[in-house]
């Protein structure tokens, strides 16, 4: 590729990305701060009420772009690959988008962990998520719950790359359990 092309597409992209609407929301939740309630639909039942209904020892959160994305399928099925590494440490998953219920049930026949769907502004809003006005999505944020409710670390992306890997989780885990 000739150099005036490379920079013509770097001009192009550049402009892409300055031209988003993305609403940032300042009230991001760090360590120690109290995940906020909310109910969340989920694939082929009731919705679910975070954090509150999740049952683990540590929770991971994880709401991500869309069942379209490769990143957030990878994401989800790394996963998957150390579920029962998770299942030994008492580490349960919850993760869901701004996807109607057919395509979240899409996602959720390649994970064994709950799958929720319809994310919205509201959901934003409770935990301090970018949204990408364009499209109507909300980005990577990602969360590490206790079992009292609170954030033992939080992630959040303002674009479609930058997430929590599997395997980072179990190093985590480990590490705050040999600390006590």
């Amino acid at each position: 590729m000739g150099k005036k092309l490379l920079i013509l597409r770097l001009y192009k992209i550049s402009k892409f990305f300055s031209s988003r609407k993305d609403t940032q929301m300042t009230n991001k939740l760090g360590p120690g701060s109290v995940f906020p309630k909310m109910a969340v639909n989920i694939v082929g039942g009731d919705p679910i009420n975070l954090p509150d209904d999740l049952e683990g020892k540590y929770n991971v959160i994880l709401f991500y772009r869309g069942h379209w994305w490769p990143y957030c399928r990878r994401q989800l099925v790394g996963f998957e690959k150390i579920k029962d590494q998770l299942e030994e440490r008492d580490i349960r998953v919850f993760a869901a988008s701004v996807d109607p219920e057919d395509m979240a049930r899409e996602v959720a026949q390649d994970v064994s962990f709950t799958i929720g769907y319809g994310a919205n502004e509201e959901h934003r809003d409770f935990m301090g998520s970018w949204w990408e006005e364009r499209r109507g999505l909300i980005q990577p944020s990602e969360f590490i719950v206790n079992k009292e409710g609170k954030v033992v670390t939080s992630s959040y992306s303002s674009g479609p790359i930058g997430r929590i890997d599997a395997a980072d989780v179990i190093k985590m885990i480990d590490f705050l359990e040999a600390q006590k």
